[in-house]
């Protein structure tokens, strides 16, 4: 109850919230490439989204990309522990795996088991971040139930950063990025190192993020590219189940490890009356896994996988408004082994797609201007069938006002371990699927300011749970969400931004008529940056409130976790091209769990020093 009344009280007293876009550009004028077939304003979009700017992780001194998304309207975040370790994503109160993880347009979900481990996502050389709620399998097909987060990297200007941080248990942090952008030619690159003890025996982390790209455009018709990224980890796993399962006991040789890699080679060619965009990608990632203490025998694992992807999408602006159709080819196999022998040798999920939108804007005297856009997506999986994703959306502008609606239908795949994993893999498995529905209004009394609400219904069908009678995956789940997000962002002057965000969420699983795990029916969040001279303070806190858990010991019962409210501190000292910093982590040193049975960080400071030349 104190958080609840100390999150209100911050609400008031800063409302509202940190602009996360960068301040020198007009939140109304933002270009967003996510949330349709062709770029779009955020003032005229009739999707729910939000923008990360580099200025906003640089100012905050974010490493990791999910600590930013605590503070986007309708999202939470749970992480198992300290850092590195399993971060599971809800958007809007769908399960962490419906939502589809871009990387520059690529699809980087884990094929093996679905989802995305938000643990090791790092801001190294990512440029930009947008979050998209609702569900997009019209556009970007599975996965794409309840959200899209799409990492933008790349040079936008020739500059040099360079980073280091170190605090307390053993952390130390260093990223250098680079770009330089001429007539032709745009280059790009970033490299970062973190090391981190943790709180306890065998809590560490260690991570090593490269990100490089170039880009040719002799004309602005054409441009050509390649870009990389590469992430190789090793963290400790400092807890595991006794032999009985009763208690949670120390795992001082319990250790992983892994290392990813996405490429992709996009072209865009324009003409007089068409354009289009071609993409070719390929993502891989190996994990590694060990434990000669076991105390249930599997003392090692390695899942190896690969996706491969073709895109093409055309674009044409017709009397009938902006018209895009696009093609998607994708093919991903795993191969996984373990001390009980290989369970999937080459297993492949191959899926051909074929999709349209149409946008179409109409002014309405001089006073408004509706948009509305219609879209469908035909997927073609050989392993299970196919589905059909349509979407219909609409945006009203009446000078500051914007009214916005949509209904969506998307759907996850069967992932490659639930279609033929041993002995629980079951074949005959359908898509999962939902329905989706929203009204939005947002208010944008200035060029740095806006407000918004939206109500949202999903309802989830056909989801993939573990069945004990049968003892294999099947298509029985059925669960449903209900809420509301709003979102206030503002400059209020010069010196000071400040921002707010809250979500009333109200989760069911249909067949007991439970709420769903680990998500709170209130949460929250709350930034200020004030600016006074060389000198700037920021201020961010996010709030959780209670939430039904499992106890992490047999006999598994549902259990309701305590509320927490979380604070850090950040304060820079600007010097012209060098920036000192101090940041205090859990400045309240708050005691609380965001998954139950394992322990958040405490406490920490640590001391920075940026440069940057641009």
């Amino acid at each position: 109850m104190k958080h609840g009344i100390t999150l209100l009280f911050l609400l008031q007293l800063c409302s509202p919230l940190i602009a996360q876009l960068s301040p020198s550009v007009p939140l109304s004028e933002e270009i967003v490439v996510t949330a349709s077939a062709t770029p779009d304003t955020l003032n005229d979009t009739s999707a729910a989204v939000s923008v990360i700017s580099k200025d906003d992780m640089e100012e905050r001194a974010a490493r990791d990309v999910s600590d930013l998304l605590r503070e986007v309207p309708g999202i939470q975040i749970s992480r198992s522990g300290s850092a590195g370790k399993a971060t599971s994503l809800f958007s809007r109160g769908g399960n962490s795996n419906h939502t589809l993880v871009l990387l520059n347009g690529i699809e980087i979900n884990n094929p093996y088991f679905s989802g995305f481990d938000w643990g090791r996502l790092s801001t190294a050389g990512v440029q930009r971040i947008e979050i998209v709620r609702g569900p997009f399998s019209a556009l970007h097909g599975s996965d794409a139930v309840a959200g899209v987060v799409n990492l933008l990297t790349g040079a936008r200007r020739s500059g040099l950063d360079v980073d280091f941080q170190a605090g307390e248990r053993g952390l130390t942090n260093g990223s250098i990025e680079g770009s330089w952008v001429a007539r032709a030619f745009a280059l790009s690159a970033a490299f970062e190192d973190r090391q981190d003890d943790g709180s306890i025996r065998n809590d560490d982390f260690s991570q090593k993020s490269a990100t490089a790209g170039v880009t040719w455009g002799p004309t602005s018709r054409f441009s050509l590219g390649v870009t990389a990224r590469r992430t190789d980890y090793e963290l400790g796993i400092p807890l595991n189940n006794s032999a009985d399962g009763r208690a949670l006991v120390p795992s001082p040789l319990r250790r992983q490890s892994g290392d990813e890699l996405q490429l992709s080679v996009p072209l865009s060619q324009h003409f007089s009356r068409w354009s289009y965009d071609l993409t070719l990608s390929e993502s891989r990632r190996d994990d590694q896994f060990s434990d000669p203490d076991d105390p249930f025998g599997f003392t090692e694992s390695s899942t190896r996988s690969t996706s491969r992807r073709g895109y093409l999408v055309a674009r044409s602006s017709t009397s009938l408004g902006k018209l895009s159709a696009g093609v998607e080819l994708e093919r991903s196999e795993v191969d996984d082994e373990s001390t009980f022998g290989t369970s999937l040798d080459g297993s492949r999920r191959t899926n051909r797609a074929i999709f349209v939108e149409d946008r179409v804007s109409r002014a309405l005297g001089n006073w408004a201007s509706l948009q509305v856009t219609l879209g469908a997506r035909h997927d073609d999986f050989e392993d299970f069938g196919s589905q059909t994703s349509p979407r219909v959306a609409a945006a009203l502008v009446a000078g500051r006002h914007k009214f916005r609606m949509s209904y969506g239908e998307g759907f996850r795949a069967p992932s490659i371990g639930e279609l033929f994993f041993p002995f629980s893999g079951n074949s005959a498995l359908d898509a999962e699927r939902s329905r989706s529905s929203e009204a939005g209004y947002v208010f944008n009394p200035g060029p740095e300011t806006s407000i918004s609400a939206t109500l949202f219904r999903n309802d989830f069908r056909n989801l993939i749970v573990f069945d004990n009678p049968t003892f294999l995956f099947q298509n029985i789940g059925r669960a449903r969400s209900r809420g509301i997000e709003i979102g206030a962002e503002t400059a209020l002057n010069e010196q000071l931004r400040a921002g707010a965000t809250y979500m009333y969420l109200s989760t069911r699983q249909d067949e007991t008529g439970d709420p769903l795990l680990r998500r709170a029916r209130h949460s929250g969040s709350v930034f200020a940056s004030w600016h006074l001279g060389r000198t700037a303070t920021i201020v961010a806190l996010s709030y959780s409130g209670s939430r039904p858990d499992l106890q992490p010991v047999a006999p598994y019962s549902r259990l309701i976790a305590p509320s927490y409210t979380v604070a850090d501190l950040t304060f820079r000292y600007s010097l012209g091209v060098v920036t000192p910093y101090l940041k205090i982590e859990n400045a309240a040193d708050e005691i609380y769990q965001e998954v139950t049975g394992y322990d958040a960080p405490r406490r920490r400071a640590l001391i920075g020093l940026h440069y940057s030349l641009k």
